[in-house]
């Protein structure tokens, strides 16, 4: 299997369109993807990873969640940064 992939959520796609992305991703076989969202669509980014549990069951794990602050366009931000695993 390839390494990880990285998925970046945005305000344009629903939850279920970056929940789809990752599934196909999975399928290209990569076998992490990584979610990373700002502000605030870290709500889409977890409601696309709910997506993709649903849908994958057992199948699927979080390997690393990170939280922070980052600087971006001269201003602290939050992040959340979310690794998942498919098993095998």
């Amino acid at each position: 299997m390839q390494g990880r992939s990285r998925i970046v959520v945005e305000e344009q796609g629903t939850a279920e369109d970056y929940a789809l992305r990752a599934i196909l991703e999975f399928n290209k076989g990569f076998s992490q993807v990584e979610f990373y969202a700002m502000e605030d669509m870290v709500c889409k980014l977890v409601d696309a990873y709910l997506a993709v549990k649903e849908r994958m069951g057992e199948a699927v794990k979080v390997v690393s969640a990170d939280i922070g602050m980052t600087k971006f366009r001269n201003r602290n931000v939050s992040y959340l940064s979310l690794i998942i695993e498919r098993l095998a």
